[in-house]
């Protein structure tokens, strides 16, 4: 019996554990990388939480968001963190959560600031907007933007690829202003020299739940079932809320 046992257990295949590939961005207090190239920040906090919960490996890489959703949607990486639940996105992915909640808005240099009352507001400043490639500031916005691009020669709004890009356009007058998420905002303002003269207007643009994004190409059943599961555990412990009373979020 010890030997059938034994060339049982030697010709058994082996069952593959749980790898991802997760993507961040070396960008304020959601994902930031440091002098020894550790990440760190808010939303590294919730990937390791779930990711350690469910026994699985992973691999952090730094990617810019748009072409964050794209790698997602060809099953190039496994999971995104923060990413609003729409119909168009889950034709490619799956969601788990809500993670937390997200406020998105308008941020301004101080010395050139504008009094917005209304969404509308932000289609009639004197320079463009900066909005990123790939992101959903909410329904209604996104109609509204939708609306303006169907105009002839509308140059209210301008796409950047990443979050430099945005600084410096605002830095050199290019543009009023740009969308993005509250908490990101007033970490920078305390952390970064290049938000010194950054402030934030008092309109929200969007709040709305945002959640853990899983390639529907490249993470199977199994390990998606794995995940919702740690998810919940997670939930049930209190550790999610812990992760965000260490940002000041709870």
């Amino acid at each position: 019996m010890h030997w059938f046992a034994l060339i049982c257990a030697l010709f058994t295949p082996l069952v593959a554990g749980c790898e991802l590939v997760v993507r961040f961005e070396n960008y304020a207090a959601q994902s930031r990388l440091d002098s020894t190239l550790k990440w760190h920040g808010l939303d590294v906090d919730f990937a390791r939480a779930l990711l350690d919960e469910a026994g699985c490996d992973y691999q952090f890489i730094n990617v810019p968001w748009a072409r964050a959703l794209k790698m997602l949607a060809d099953g190039e990486l496994d999971m995104v963190l923060s990413v609003t639940r729409t119909p168009e996105r889950e034709q490619f992915a799956y969601f788990i959560g809500p993670q937390r909640m997200e406020t998105i808005v308008f941020a301004m240099n101080q010395l050139r600031p504008y009094s917005l009352q209304t969404l509308a507001d932000l289609f009639k400043l004197p320079v463009p907007v900066a909005v990123q490639k790939g992101a959903f500031y909410g329904h209604v916005f996104n109609e509204m933007l939708l609306r303006e691009q169907s105009k002839a020669e509308s140059q209210r709004f301008i796409y950047v690829a990443d979050n430099q890009r945005k600084l410096s356009l605002l830095k050199h007058g290019r543009i009023a202003g740009f969308l993005e998420e509250k908490f990101n905002v007033l970490y920078q303002s305390q952390h970064n020299p290049d938000f010194a003269q950054i402030t934030v207007s008092p309109l929200v643009v969007n709040r709305e739940p945002v959640y853990y994004a899983l390639s529907k190409q490249s993470v199977s059943a199994k390990d998606r079932r794995l995940l919702a599961a740690a998810f919940e555990r997670l939930q049930h412990s209190g550790r999610l809320k812990q992760i965000l009373a260490k940002y000041g979020l709870d």
